[in-house]
């Protein structure tokens, strides 16, 4: 039973008796026990220890304050209100604070102005040590209290202080999701509860259940499976499988030393979490002492954890974590079977793929990769993991988990169907339907026997008002029912339609409502969109009178097994299949007033100030607002969101760029080639932005194209300004994938736009990457040029962090041409620069080329500690840009020490993400760096082959645009192992644009030699 926690509610009394009503029905609302100091005791020092004592023996604290400062004692020098204030710092209880509104006028009777200096100290105070919300009526603050009691139970109940850090006038961003409190070993650890299980338990599956018992205790040749795949179309059941083997059969099977499980269908069920948390449960530690760790010790510790005792981790959804379900709307996509030469039903392969995805040989691999490659890495080392088992159910087979043609080693794939004719059967009668099996199962075989269609179905023919149960009769009342002939996402919508059928407009508005949010609505925000509150809405958008009518209808929906209830946080689910039907079957008035009602719900959470936010989590109210408007077909309105709310934190203090690719594909639903929805403004802006955050994520290759297309846009509209910082950022990007000479042609092209338009700013910007293009092609002293007249702009115009970015890239000329001590002195100076500005790529490339300038003078220990900390930081942010080399430089420490095969572990995180970007100038460093090694290791052969590697990559388009260093260090190793210089191709210049003429370093104000 929940223990029951006493608030105190602490005021003045005579202005406040409405909104202290209020509170105190906030506060049993939220099943705590109000109490408040109405009347003192007539002595003076009875009333002082009345006051302690009220708050002695309290849980909460809440103080409302408006006009006055309140009733002096005789002896004391401040306010009983701020004395119970006073306590409850003393005390360190959570203090939640709610301060008059002083945008609303009051009138000048109800202000205390004998007191007001001491009540505007007592504020000025509050505000200063904790973050308040204002209210202006009534109520207002009950709804404001109300939310922040709920908050603060939670964190209380969870074991932890609830004194909340963010403002308490709105849901804070952690509100957004549900955070369960982690428990010990060998108690199971449950964050997302499973909550969609049919009615009567999980029907049949016999045989399924006995395959995983006899994987968990390794027979049947399944002794070396650490892996089990639950491989299964949406509805067909697998999450209801492995949660009722999870539950009722794993435990009493096997000794295991602990069980978690965690589904990727929740909002907060990011990569990061899951770590961050199993670590918490299977390390018996607190989440404050893991998120201390370093993410990749936090990896490495739950791995050495997970390899020594036996626990079960389930991974339910793991499809979510996969590209083709890494998306916005991924919980409303709608299946349909693999097709293709790997076949529909090939575990190996996939079960299913969304609508809209391509059927090429590469879209039939691509979709299974993991979006985010730490993942992947993650999954093929939890497969060598020693004691510990984990069970995946997931809509495609993971490809990090796949050899050729087959699962690899260490993995198991079941692939799951509907329900057999028996189980379909059992589970249509459970729910009290009739029919004989030659009438019924020819229906069932339309959907694949599908259990959760199968249910739904059977509710309804059993809750038939004229012949309950009775199929011949229901179906006689429904004519029209006829699923044969359709394809299964049209059958799962005929379906549906009549499962709905029998909703009454309150079920079912209730339904839509929970059908558009994003998340997991908790009841708090399903109340606050559709109960009346004081008869202000219309019943039309707000159908429930009160709180108890609304969850007799959610009742209704979760018995029919159309919703899941997560009892805990008392927070409700949809099945993808049920979610993608109900939106739709929203007629466009329906959803857009749907819509609109949830985001007036989140227009109202406040965002944090950019250079507050430490974590996504603190941008969700923006991130649920832009998908609401997205989901209106608002897109310009949700673009806005974008630019003013979520751009420059994910871009640059984040360096969230597989977020920032998410949202901005919701912008494009038909695909970025194909006619934009968005305004001719926001079209090349949408682009830019799209093609940054796939750079940004790893991928330069795909953001190549999309640079193009807004170029083009920007071209016809005569926009120089957009097109010059278009050009820049397609030349960084055409740069890290071997387009060398293009690179250069962008950014000359980019120089003289900001030339003609007289932008200094932007055409230091633009000598900036003209220079590391040159440079790239072994022109150093032309990119040198290039780079510090870019210096001096940004130093007239006092743009320190773009000094320090610039000093970066001169550090890195510096590095190549073999002058480590000039590296060193512009790495930290370059460090210092983004330390005060804190962009993370700023940082992470500073810290990077201090290891790196360190190693190359020798100075290992000073190496070691800088590129640790910048490797750390490149994955915490995924920024492959910088991962890659930073992996490079680690793994030449280690082989400068001896420790080869350290190294080679190293260089092995490199490979696929350098194919996948590409990223060919890397791939080179670590080919010649993998030929060094075979070399000291005496393997010619191995050697030999490295470096032909490097050299072809290297080649480029053939010098003069070849990646010269790259180029020269794989000549060597030929040379000094005897080996021909493979045959290149030429560089073609009638196969290339004619380079644009522009002087550098022009005699201006800003020539001159550095």
């Amino acid at each position: 039973m929940t223990q029951k926690r006493i608030v105190v509610i602490s005021s003045t009394v005579r202005d406040l008796p409405e909104h202290r009503a209020k509170v105190m029905d906030a506060c049993l609302r939220a099943e705590m026990f109000p109490k408040m100091m109405e009347h003192l005791p007539a002595k003076n020092e009875d009333a002082i220890q009345a006051s302690h004592a009220l708050v002695d023996e309290a849980d909460v604290y809440v103080g409302i304050f408006a006009h006055r400062y309140g009733h002096v004692p005789e002896g004391s020098r401040i306010s009983i209100t701020q004395m119970e204030y006073e306590r409850a710092v003393e005390r360190g209880i959570p203090r939640l604070l709610f301060l008059w509104d002083t945008s609303v006028p009051i009138r000048e009777e109800d202000i205390d102005f004998e007191n007001k200096t001491k009540l505007d100290a007592l504020k000025a105070r509050m505000k200063k040590e904790r973050v308040v919300a204002f209210f202006n009526s009534p109520g207002d603050l009950r709804g404001l209290v109300l939310h922040s009691l709920h908050e603060v139970r939670k964190q209380l109940d969870a074991g932890g202080t609830g004194q909340a850090g963010q403002p308490t006038g709105a849901a804070p961003a952690e509100s957004v999701h549900h955070v369960s409190a982690i428990p010990r070993p060998p108690e199971p650890y449950i964050p997302h509860p499973y909550t969609l299980l049919q009615v009567h338990g999980l029907v049949g599956r016999t045989d399924e259940l006995q395959l995983l018992t006899d994987w968990v205790t390794g027979r049947r040749g399944l002794h070396d499976v650490r892996i089990f795949n639950v491989v299964a179309m949406g509805g067909v059941g697998k999450s209801a499988l492995t949660w009722t083997w999870f539950n009722d059969v794993a435990p009493r099977e096997t000794k295991l030393a602990g069980r978690m499980w965690w589904s990727f269908y929740e909002s907060d069920a990011t990569f990061e979490n899951l770590v961050t948390r199993a670590v918490a449960y299977v390390g018996r530690r607190t989440l404050e002492e893991v998120k201390e760790l370093p993410f990749p010790d936090r990896q490495a510790l739950l791995l050495r954890i997970l390899d020594r005792e036996p626990f079960l981790l389930v991974l339910d959804g793991l499809e979510r974590v996969l590209t083709a379900y890494a998306r916005q709307d991924a919980a409303s996509l709608r299946d349909r079977p693999a097709v293709g030469g790997e076949g529909a039903r090939s575990a190996a392969a996939g079960v299913a793929l969304p609508h809209g995805r391509g059927e090429s040989v590469a879209e039939k691999y691509r979709p299974r990769t993991t979006a985010d490659p730490r993942v992947g890495r993650f999954l093929r080392r939890l497969a060598r993991a020693g004691a510990s088992r984990v069970l995946i159910s997931t809509r495609l087979y993971p490809a990090d988990l796949q050899a050729p043609g087959r699962p690899s080693p260490g993995s198991f794939a079941l692939s799951l169907q509907g329900s057999s004719d028996r189980d379909a059967l059992d589970l249509w009668r459970a729910y009290g339907a009739s029919g004989s099996s030659e009438e019924i199962l020819p229906f069932f075989r339309t959907f694949d026997k599908h259990p959760l269609l199968i249910q739904l179905l059977a509710y309804e023919v059993a809750e038939f008002s004229e012949a309950p149960g009775d199929f011949d009769a229901w179906r006689r009342a429904n004519p029209d029912f006829n699923p044969f002939g359709l394809d299964l996402a049209n059958v799962q919508s005929h379906v549906l339609s009549y499962a709905m059928a029998g909703l009454s407009a309150k079920e079912l508005r209730t339904l839509r409502m929970i059908a558009v949010f994003r998340t997991s609505p908790s009841i708090e925000s399903i109340q606050s969109l559709l109960v009346r509150a004081d008869d202000a809405a219309p019943p039309g958008e707000r159908p429930f009178a009160s709180l108890d009518e609304l969850r007799v209808a959610l009742s209704a929906l979760e018995g029919r097994g159309l919703i899941g209830r997560e009892r805990p946080a008392d927070r409700y689910h949809l099945d993808p299949i049920v979610r993608g039907v109900v939106l739709a079957t929203l007629d466009d008035a329906s959803r857009t007033e749907l819509y609109r009602s949830i985001e007036r719900y989140f227009e109202a959470i406040p965002v944090k100030d950019y250079t507050r936010v430490e974590s996504l989590d603190d941008l969700a109210p923006a991130i649920e607002l832009f998908h609401v408007l997205v989901g209106q077909g608002r897109y310009d309105d949700a673009l806005v969101v974008f630019s003013s709310k979520l751009v420059t934190t994910l871009l640059y203090r984040l360096s969230a760029g597989r977020l920032q690719v998410e949202l901005l594909n919701a912008l494009l639903p038909d695909g970025w080639e194909a006619p934009m929805r968005l305004s001719p403004a926001g079209q090349s802006y949408t682009l830019n932005a799209l093609a940054q955050g796939l750079k940004l994520s790893g991928q330069p290759g795909d953001a190549v194209p999309i640079y193009r297309r807004a170029d083009e846009i920007d071209t016809r509209a005569n926009d120089p300004r957009n097109r010059r910082a278009g050009l820049s950022n397609l030349s960084i990007a055409l740069r890290l994938v071997g387009k060398i000479g293009e690179a250069e042609h962008s950014a000359r092209a980019a120089l003289i736009i900001s030339r003609e338009q007289r932008e200094h700013v932007d055409e230091g910007i633009s000598l900036q990457w003209l220079g590391m293009a040159l440079a790239t092609r072994g022109q150093w002293a032309e990119g040198q040029k290039a780079l510090c007249r870019s210096l001096r702009i940004r130093r007239r115009y006092r743009k320190r962090q773009g000094m320090g970015q610039g000093s970066s890239y001169v550090a890195q000329l510096a590095l190549w041409r073999g002058d480590a001590a000039t590296a060193r002195r512009l790495a930290e100076y370059a460090w210092k620069r983004a330390s005060i500005g804190r962009g993370e790529r700023d940082c992470i490339r500073a810290a990077r080329l201090q290891g790196h300038a360190a190693l190359h003078l020798g100075d290992h220990d000073t190496a070691s500690s800088r590129l640790h900390h910048a490797l750390l930081r490149a994955r915490t942010a995924d920024c492959v840009e910088e991962e890659l080399p930073t992996l490079i430089a680690l793994a030449e420490s280690h082989r400068q020490q001896g420790e080869a095969a350290h190294a080679r572990e190293l260089l092995d995180d490199v490979w696929d993400s350098a194919e996948r970007g590409p990223y060919p100038l890397f791939h080179t460093d670590a080919l010649n760096l993998l030929a060094q090694i075979e070399r000291d290791a005496g393997n010619r052969d191995a050697a030999v082959e490295a470096a032909t590697k490097a050299y072809r990559l290297a080649w480029c388009d053939g010098p003069p645009f070849a990646y010269h260093w790259g180029l020269e260090k794989a000549k060597a190793h030929l040379a000094a192992l005897g080996a021909p210089e493979p045959e290149m191709p030429p560089f073609d210049a009638s196969q290339h644009e004619p380079m644009p003429e522009v002087e550098i370093n022009p005699p201006d104000e800003f020539g001159g030699e550095e």
